[in-house]
């Protein structure tokens, strides 16, 4: 009884401090856009459409999460896809 004890306490002090342990990181920006690469002699790279997807991935589940949104809608929830971590 008292190995049973001991077991489920170390996984309850595992798991509650595995956040703590892990601390918050920021994901990291994929490029992506709609229109093909190939792009003329001096044309804008990035537009007002581009998309930026981020793949958080969100503690205590094995399934990644994609966001995709224009560099506006990104800054208008305070992150920035462009900048450099």
């Amino acid at each position: 009884m008292t190995n049973l004890f001991a077991i489920t306490t170390a996984a309850l002090l595992s798991v509650a401090a595995s956040p703590v342990i892990a601390g918050e990181t920021r994901p990291a920006p994929v490029p992506t856009t709609e229109a093909p690469q190939a792009a003329a002699p001096g044309a804008r790279v990035a537009n007002s459409k581009t998309k930026y997807c981020v793949i958080e991935t969100i503690t205590g589940s094995r399934i990644p999460v994609k966001t995709c949104a224009t560099r506006g809608e990104w800054l208008e929830r305070g992150f920035d896809p462009l900048a450099k971590n």
